[in-house]
């Protein structure tokens, strides 16, 4: 599909386009990320320790950025998916580390004006903590991260041509584009990745909640999380068959 971006107005109803025909473009790919990103945000029935309110005001920017991270990848800003991922992978290793610690001060400080700062300590008191006590999803998340950092979430080179393309040289000059190229095989594999992230955060968060009670799962939490998961991976199958990615594992044996 042809989407127009030659002014706001364009780019709004392009925008809304992409995501209403996100099924139809892009099938299994968009329904599995769009599935979990609603598992993502209903999987709670209740809070039951209300004291661990961080752990709750952490888990709804989950929500909110593993929202707008699959509105990006649909909307075929790459760069922004990657950036809103980070943010997600950050917020459910605070998460996590809420639901076993509540008193504010292990989160920032604060002096006598009441400003708040968030010191390197208690960065580095997070990741100890999940170290010590959820070791093999504290390791994870930090190769999830570091990975989506690699993929796109600062700014080089590679990145900045996806949106820039010099003309032939009787006709000197350069275009822009405000959307990615419209790449199938670039899309559907950004939109596994918000799938996998969700799934990720997910499984960290029910192993967290195991031992600390804070929620209730909604009822059916195992069987609808099985099913989106066996889709993902069959889904992770299917990519790793297609010639594009062959080809990428071929370039990176050399």
């Amino acid at each position: 599909m042809e989407f127009k971006q030659d002014t706001i107005g364009d780019i709004i109803e392009s925008e809304s386009q992409m995501i209403l025909h996100g099924a139809e473009c892009y099938g299994d790919y968009f329904i599995n990320a769009s599935e979990f990103n609603n598992l993502l945000n209903g999987f709670i029935k209740s809070v039951d320790d209300p004291a661990k309110f961080i752990a709750i005001a952490f888990i709804f920017q989950i929500r909110k950025y593993h929202t707008l991270a699959l509105f990006s990848a649909i909307r075929r800003h790459h760069i922004q998916t990657s950036m809103n991922l980070r943010y997600v992978i950050e917020a459910v290793q605070w998460a996590a580390y809420a639901m076993g610690n509540e008193d504010q001060e292990k989160f920032c400080s604060k002096d006598s004006n009441g400003i708040i700062s968030i010191e390197d300590s208690h960065e580095k008191a997070m990741y100890k903590w999940l170290d010590d006590n959820f070791k093999v999803k504290a390791d994870e998340t930090r190769r999830l991260k570091k990975m989506i950092s690699g993929a796109g979430a600062h700014s080089n080179i590679t990145y900045a041509f996806q949106n820039f393309e010099m003309k032939p040289f009787e006709d000197a000059g350069f275009k822009t584009t405000f959307f990615d190229p419209e790449n199938d095989y670039w899309i559907k594999t950004d939109l596994w990745f918000v799938a996998n992230t969700a799934l990720g955060l997910l499984d960290l968060l029910y192993g967290v909640n195991q031992q600390f009670k804070v929620f209730k799962l909604i009822d059916d939490f195992g069987s609808k999380f099985k099913t989106l998961v066996d889709e993902n991976n069959r889904l992770k199958t299917e990519m790793m068959n297609t010639e594009n990615y062959k080809r990428a594992q071929a370039l990176m044996s050399k």
